[in-house]
């Protein structure tokens, strides 16, 4: 613990830990069960008019942290991780034989699914650039960060990004200064959006058809007829990102016209793919209840009734952790520390296994005056000894984006079915980065680990 004042520029953070131990298989089957993921993808073609443009295909390129660029047919590749069927199932332009689209990938996508009602909070980590033209066009590149997908059981939702647009020049052949356009709603998802849900994929159909929007680019058309078998379509990408977007990107997204390339305009389907973060329960096997551990906010080991034959038991080695004094740099203020060893003893015959999680509630100061959002705080956990078939959960970053850091359940450690006993110690390097135009003060929160197995 520590203080923070005007004159220091420091910010501390104290971190209690509330220990729970749930004796059940680790996912449930009632409905509304939502198991924590370090592993989700997201798969998207951006739109029909991405995979054939003006002058080609548009560039996907630029692939950073966990996005990688899957070429399509359209492009001269082979991928086959994603398919969509052409117009008028999806904007995918008619081809003999049907192209494949151009396509990026997200993985290590973290947060949680409702694997019985498709319900989804999940962000993933890196960028990907587009640009619509030729490179010796000079048109500036767009750079879409950090996905961040919330879905409803209805199927309806948001898919958000993090968009800047580059430096270049615009239609008029005029130089177009660059634009940090911030996290924004990239695509809509109305109720019944979702389909193919299964135990480990979804597939997301986004808004189009009949969007009105009002931009810049030019008018929107909003009449089109189904005569001849036209498909009468028009519509628009979200109102805010259209408008948010120069006005040389933004017809890219909205309807100027009827039929022919404008029947390309919409986005194509987002697919979600996850695996259950955790091991298959036997179900032959009836997990034994194991004693509930609460680790309070005064310092010392937690008391932890002895391990009894066929028990899951878990303790902390110490009941607080501290993160220091911040310190200031690049804006943001950041304090880092280690939470306390967690031991778990699995002693169950032909153990189904076990999952540790972790969530943070809001930081406060102690009397409640000041608030910091627990997707500031970030972890990186470790296993302190290796043990065969246990593995630590994946490094979660700071996040200004409600919903990330610890704010949703994250995985600490997965430890896999075995027929032997086992002892497991596992830690996590702890961050916390904050604005610096936070208020000074000693914040606190609690870091709730949750036991399934």
């Amino acid at each position: 613990m520590g203080a923070l004042s005007r004159k220091a520029v420091a910010l501390t953070a104290l971190c209690s830990l509330v220990a729970t131990l749930a004796a059940a298989p680790a996912f449930a089957d009632e409905p509304g069960d939502a198991p924590v993921l370090d592993d989700a993808t997201l798969t998207w073609g951006i739109s029909g008019y991405a995979q054939v443009g003006i002058f080609g295909p548009w560039t996907l390129s630029g692939a950073r942290g966990g996005a990688e660029i899957l070429r399509g047919s359209v492009s001269g590749g082979s991928q086959d991780v994603y398919a969509v069927a052409p117009v008028p199932a999806t904007s995918m332009p008619r081809s003999t034989p049907q192209k494949t689209p151009n396509a990026v990938r997200f993985t290590g996508g973290t947060g949680t699914v409702d694997p019985q009602t498709g319900a989804a909070e999940l962000s993933w980590t890196g960028s990907y650039t587009v640009n619509a033209y030729p490179a010796s066009l000079n048109a500036p590149d767009e750079v879409y960060s950090d996905p961040v997908l919330s879905v409803e059981r209805s199927g309806a939702g948001t898919l958000s990004f993090d968009v800047a647009v580059g430096s270049g020049v615009d239609l008029d052949g005029q130089p177009s200064a660059p634009v940090r356009v911030g996290r924004v709603t990239v695509l809509t998802f109305s109720s019944g959006a979702r389909s193919g849900l299964d135990d480990d994929s979804f597939r997301l159909t986004p808004d189009y058809q009949g969007v009105t929007v009002d931009a810049a680019g030019g008018a929107q058309v909003r009449s089109c007829s189904t005569s001849g078998g036209a498909t009468g379509w028009w519509g628009s990408w979200p109102t805010d990102f259209v408008a948010a977007m120069p006005a040389s990107l933004q017809t890219h997204f909205y309807s100027t016209g009827c039929q022919g390339t404008q029947d390309s305009k919409p986005a194509l389907p987002v697919d979600v793919g996850f695996t259950l973060d955790g091991p298959d329960p036997d179900p032959s096997t009836t997990p034994t209840p194991a004693p509930t551990t609460t680790a309070g906010p005064t310092p010392g080991p937690t008391p932890t009734a002895p391990a009894e034959p066929g028990a899951l038991t878990w303790s902390f080695a110490d009941a607080t952790a501290s993160l220091g004094t911040a310190t200031t740099a690049d804006g943001a203020f950041t304090a880092t520390g280690t939470l306390p060893a967690v031991t778990i003893t699995d002693t169950r015959a032909g153990s189904p296994g076990f999952t540790l999680s972790g969530q943070a509630r809001p930081f406060t100061t102690h009397d409640g005056a000041h608030v910091l959002g627990a997707q500031h705080l970030g972890w990186q956990p470790s296993l302190l000894e290796p043990v065969a078939g246990v593995r630590a959960g994946r490094a979660i970053t700071p996040s200004t984006v409600t919903g990330g850091g610890l704010a949703s359940p994250r995985t600490l450690v997965v430890g896999g079915a075995t027929r032997g006993e086992r002892t497991v110690r596992v830690t996590a390097g702890l961050t916390l980065r904050v604005p610096d135009g936070a208020a000074p003060g000693r914040y606190e929160t609690v870091l709730t680990i949750t036991a399934l197995g």
